[in-house]
This record gives structure tokens, C-alpha cells and sequence, in this order.
């Protein structure tokens, strides 16, 4: 029983990061197929863990909320933890890029989206209002500011291998976080 408990989990675990690389190379629209062909497991698996391509979405939504969760209790110890989370999306490339169409596939009115808002703003604001306590961002800084620097960043990996995607992601933190202004 705990063998077929431990395969489970890992073929979810296979699926997501199938679908992970399938999406980041392909697109959110790609056939599920290749996800399965991907994680080498039968169809019947895939459709045991996830009912559709929405729930396979959210799940990859709720596990990237975990991992920002988890990077964002080792910044929330530095005043400028917020801006450590935002220069560190540069080391999760793989992930931004993947999760830049996730969007296109859920209604923003889903109850399951909203409720992955909502935790992600619990996830920040700890974060921006520490930073803002510290006088080292503007004080109208909002969580919803978030999705805008997060949506600049994405923009920068488009169409590009990932050396340029990471020099381009560096500069673009580097713009976000010191502006433009002349030093």
C-alpha cells in the first residue's frame, strides 16, 4: 500500500514537471499527450491526478505559490527582503516562463484563481510591508504592484534561449529595483 502511495505521488510529481518543460517549450495549449509521452506514465495516470488541463494548471499554479512562499520566509529576515524575492526570479526562469500563459487558460473569476490571489498576497505583504517600514520602497507599494513587476520580468524571457533570457532578466530586475536615473 505505501509503494503504490510512493508511485502516486512521484507520477504527480513526473506530470507537473512534464508539464512544466512541455509548456515552457511549447505553450499552454500543447496536447496534453506530450505531457504524458513526457512523464512516461499511461494516459489513465494523468487523468487519475488531474481532471483536465485546468486542474493540471492549477496544481502547477499552487505548487510555484508554494515555492514563492517558501523563498519569501527567507527574505521576510532582511529590510529588503522584497527586493531579494524579485532579483531571485532571475534563478527561476524555468518556472516564470511556464507560468507566464497559465493565465490564458483560467477565467479570472475562478474561485481557484481567486483563492491563489489571495495567498499570494498573504505570501507578500509581510514582505512589502517591511520594506516600506524601512523607507526603502515607495509606501503606495500594493501586491497587485507585484503582478505588474512580475509581468515585466516574464516579458523579458520571450523568445529567447536561456543565457538570454537571464541577461535579460538581470537587467530588467537591475532597471526595476535602481531605476533609470543617471547615478
Amino acid at each position: 500500500m505505501i509503494k503504490r502511495q510512493q508511485q502516486a505521488a512521484q507520477n504527480r510529481e513526473d506530470l507537473l514537471t512534464a508539464a512544466l518543460k512541455i509548456f515552457r517549450e511549447q505553450g499552454i495549449r500543447a496536447p496534453l499527450q506530450l505531457i504524458i509521452d513526457e512523464a512516461d506514465v499511461g494516459r489513465a495516470t494523468f487523468y487519475r491526478n488531474f481532471q483536465d488541463r485546468r486542474a493540471l494548471v492549477i496544481a502547477l499554479m499552487e505548487q510555484a505559490l508554494s515555492r514563492l512562499e517558501e523563498r519569501a520566509k527567507n527574505y521576510v529576515q532582511y529590510p529588503d527582503g522584497m527586493f531579494r524575492l524579485i532579483q531571485n526570479h532571475v534563478d527561476n526562469l524555468p518556472y516564470l516562463t511556464a507560468l507566464m500563459e497559465y493565465w490564458r487558460v483560467i477565467d479570472h473569476d475562478d474561485p481557484a484563481l481567486i483563492n491563489i490571489y489571495q495567498r499570494r498576497d498573504q505570501i507578500l505583504q509581510p514582505l512589502i510591508d517591511q520594506a516600506i517600514s524601512n523607507h526603502i520602497c515607495r509606501p503606495d507599494l500594493t501586491t497587485k504592484d507585484y503582478s505588474l513587476i512580475t509581468g515585466i520580468l516574464r516579458a523579458s524571457f520571450q523568445g529567447m534561449n536561456d543565457a538570454e533570457q537571464v541577461k535579460l532578466a538581470k537587467r530588467a530586475v537591475d532597471l526595476l529595483i535602481n531605476g533609470m536615473k543617471a547615478s
